[in-house]
C-alpha cells in the first residue's frame, strides 16, 4: 500500500566531507557497514515496507559504482537513479529541487547514511492521521558513546539539535543545531499560546527520515535561495506552521488540479485548503485528531514520532559513527536485518579457521593460518597469511600482506599494510602504503600528512 500512496527518494549525493579519514574519492554511500555498502541499508528497509520502486541521487561520477555495488546484492527494490552534475555544489533541498518534475504524490525523503530497524509505519501514519505537511523520525542518541577512534587521542563533540514539541499531538515546535543555541534558550510567546506544554529535548538525533505532502516540494521548487534541507528548510516549513487563514479571508488558488495557479512565495497559495480539501479531511479514515480540534486556519502542520526505547537508529556520517557501527554490527544483526542476510557474503572466500564475530563482504578474500577476531572485512579486501587482526576494520580493496599484527585499526579503502607491520589503536587512510616492517601505535596515516592530527568535531 505504501508504494501505491508514496514515493520514496534516497539522497546519495553527499560528498562525506565529515569523513575524510575513511573515505579518500569513494562516494559516501558506499562506505562499507558489514558486509554491504551504506546505501543498501535504507534501501532494504523502503523494502521492508512495500515500496518497490525508489529513486535514488546519486553524482553523476558515482553512478556506475553505486549501480554495479547494488547489482551485487538480493535488493528487491527497482531503483531510478537521478544523477546531480559532478561540478555542483548542491545541498540537499538543491537535490530535491532538481529531481521536482520525478516528484508525482506524497513522498518519503531518506538519507543514504541511515542503518536502522525501525519500522515506518508509525511514521505513515501520524503523518496521514493529521493531514501533515511534514513528520519525521526521531531516534534517542548516544549509539557512539562507548566507542573511542583510533589514532591521536582527540574529543569528539557530537552534533546536537534542540527540538521542541508539543506532546499532546506530538507537534513539531522548533529544530535547530545546539551549536547556535547561547545559553539561554529563548522561545517565542506563540509557541505557547494556545498549544499547552512544550518539551524541549537536546538528546534526540533527527534521523533524515521525512514524509513529505506533494504541494511541499512544489514550494521548495520555488525557493531557490535555500539550499539545505535540514539546515535551511525545515526551520522554515516548522515555522510557517504559525501562518493562518479562514476559509471565507481566503480565495481559492488552487486548480482542479490542486495546483497553485498564483506563483508567489506565500505558502498558503501552496498548501490546498479548499472547501473540498476540508471535507476531504474530516471525513479521511486516517483523519483521528483534525475532527476534535476546532479549525484556527491551521492549514500546515509539522509532527515528530519517536523511534520506541530501544530501537537501533544511528546515522553513519562521521568516522566515529561508522567506527561504531561496524564494531556492535555482529551483536544487533538478527534485530537489524533476519537471517536471510548472512553475516558472511556468499561471494567471499574465507580459508581461515580461526575466526571469531567476523563480518565479511563479497570478494573478500581471507587466507589460511591467520587469527580473525571481531573484525569486519570490506569487499574485494585482501588478508594474506600468518596475520593477526583483532577489533579492526579493513575496508574495501585494502591488502594486507603476511606477518601482520593489526589492532584496534581502521585500514582505509585501497590502503596497503605490507609484512611484518604491527599496528595498534591506528587510523590508516585510503591509498596509503604501510611500509614493510612498521610498528606504529596512536598514529593517523595519510598521503596527506604522515602523521596527521584527527579533528573531528
Amino acid at each position: 500500500m505504501t508504494s501505491c500512496e508514496f514515493q520514496a527518494v534516497v539522497l546519495a549525493a553527499g560528498r562525506g566531507t565529515r569523513l575524510p579519514e575513511v573515505l579518500g574519492d569513494a562516494p559516501k554511500c558506499l562506505l562499507p557497514v558489514g558486509p554491504f555498502p551504506l546505501i543498501w541499508y535504507p534501501l532494504n528497509m523502503l523494502s521492508r515496507h512495500n515500496f518497490t520502486e525508489v529513486i535514488v541521487v546519486v553524482l553523476e561520477q558515482h553512478k556506475v559504482d553505486v549501480q554495479q555495488a547494488l547489482e551485487r546484492t538480493s535488493l528487491k527494490v527497482k531503483i531510478e537513479y537521478a544523477t546531480i552534475p559532478n561540478d555542483s555544489d548542491f545541498g540537499t533541498a538543491d537535490s530535491l529541487r532538481y529531481i521536482y518534475d520525478k516528484i508525482k504524490s506524497d513522498f518519503l525523503v531518506v538519507s543514504c547514511d541511515i542503518v536502522s530497524n525501525v519500522s515506518l509505519f508509525p511514521l505513515i501514519n501520524k503523518f496521514r492521521a493529521d493531514d501533515a505537511a511534514l513528520a519525521l523520525l526521531l531516534f534517542k542518541s548516544g549509539f557512539e558513546s562507548d566507542v573511542v577512534i583510533p589514532g591521536p587521542k582527540s574529543k569528539h563533540k557530537p552534533e546536537r539539535d534542540m527540538i521542541g514539541i508539543h506532546p499532546s499531538t506530538q507537534r513539531l515546535a522548533f529544530v535547530f543545531a545546539a551549536s547556535d543555541c547561547e545559553e539561554t534558550l529563548n522561545l517565542q510567546r506563540y509557541l505557547l499560546k494556545n498549544r499547552g506544554q512544550l518539551d524541549v529535548y537536546g538528546r534526540l538525533t533527527d534521523g533524515h527520515v521525512y514524509v513529505l505532502k506533494k504541494w511541499v516540494i512544489d514550494y521548495l521548487h520555488r525557493k531557490e535561495n535555500i539550499s539545505t534541507f535540514k539546515g535551511e528548510f525545515l526551520p522554515h516549513l516548522i515555522k510557517k506552521q504559525h501562518y493562518r487563514r479562514t476559509p471565507k479571508s481566503m480565495p481559492d488558488t488552487t486548480s482542479d488540479l490542486n495546483v497553485a495557479t498564483k506563483q508567489d512565495d506565500n505558502i498558503l497559495h501552496y498548501a490546498p485548503h479548499t472547501l473540498m480539501d476540508q471535507k476531504v479531511t474530516q471525513a479521511s479514515l486516517f483523519n483521528q485528531s483534525l475532527s476534535h480540534v476546532p479549525y484556527h486556519g491551521d492549514i500546515i502542520r509539522c509532527f515528530a514520532v519517536q523511534a520506541p526505547q530501544g530501537a537501533i537508529g544511528v546515522r553513519v556520517n562521521n568516522t566515529l559513527s561508522f567506527l561504531a557501527i561496524n564494531r556492535k554490527l555482529a551483536t544487533i544483526w538478527t534485530d537489524l536485518c533476519d537471517d536471510a542476510h548472512p553475516l558472511i557474503a556468499p561471494g567471499a572466500v574465507v580459508k581461515s579457521t580461526q575466526t571469531k564475530d567476523i563480518i565479511v563482504a563479497d570478494n573478500a578474500k581471507l587466507s589460511e593460518k591467520t587469527s580473525l577476531n571481531s573484525s569486519v572485512f570490506g569487499s574485494n579486501s585482501i588478508v594474506n597469511p600468518k596475520n593477526i587482526v583483532t577489533n579492526s576494520i579493513i575496508m574495501s580493496n585494502a591488502i594486507v600482506e603476511e606477518g601482520c599484527n593489526i589492532n584496534n585499526c581502521i585500514i582505509g579503502h585501497r590502503a596497503h599494510v605490507k609484512s611484518g607491520s604491527v599496528l595498534i589503536n591506528c587510523l590508516i587512510g585510503p591509498n596509503y602504503v604501510v611500509e614493510e616492517q612498521t610498528k606504529s601505535q596512536s598514529l593517523h596515516l595519510s598521503n596527506d600528512d604522515q602523521y596527521m592530527e584527527i579533528d573531528i568535531q
